[in-house]
């Protein structure tokens, strides 16, 4: 994440962590028509389309008293989804006992895509159960990772 993604996400989530909710991952690029700013939150109760707006109007108006952008920008605040992305280690831990389905940076035994169950998470590795096979994956190799639903 680049580092104005990281201290935006910082910024919001220590407006809004007294509320529940917590940004858990900050997008930001460039469009041909300006800057367009993505925020995904989540909390243990779930999120509402009045979280959503709550948190749009909360960052939007960070946005203009930090001076973030010069320009004009888009936002765009939702939850995760049914089929929601895992950011962080800890979100595996959350979601231990869950199918995911793994894109890997390098691949492990020539492949760099795995569905399983995420058995466990040891330090910095998950550990994903698929067809009574353990695989162990470093946390940093993972590109990207989604819940699946069943």
């Amino acid at each position: 994440m680049k580092d104005i993604e990281e201290k935006l996400m910082q910024d919001i989530n220590n407006i809004v962590n007294e509320s529940g909710i917590r940004v858990i991952n900050t997008k930001i690029g460039n469009t041909n028509v300006g800057i367009n700013i993505q925020i995904i939150i989540d909390s243990s109760q779930g999120i509402t389309h009045d979280d959503c707006a709550k948190v749009s109007r909360l960052s939007s108006d960070l946005i203009k008293i930090s001076n973030y952008f010069q320009d004009d920008y888009n936002l765009e605040v939702s939850s995760p989804g049914v089929n929601r992305q895992l950011f962080t280690i800890d979100e595996f831990h959350l979601y231990k006992g869950f199918d995911v389905k793994a894109k890997l940076r390098k691949p492990i035994n020539n492949q760099k895509n795995f569905t399983g169950t995420i058995k466990d998470v040891v330090n910095n590795s998950i550990i994903l159960s698929s067809s009574n096979n353990d695989i162990e994956i470093d946390f940093a190799n993972i590109k990207k990772a989604n819940i699946q639903e069943i």
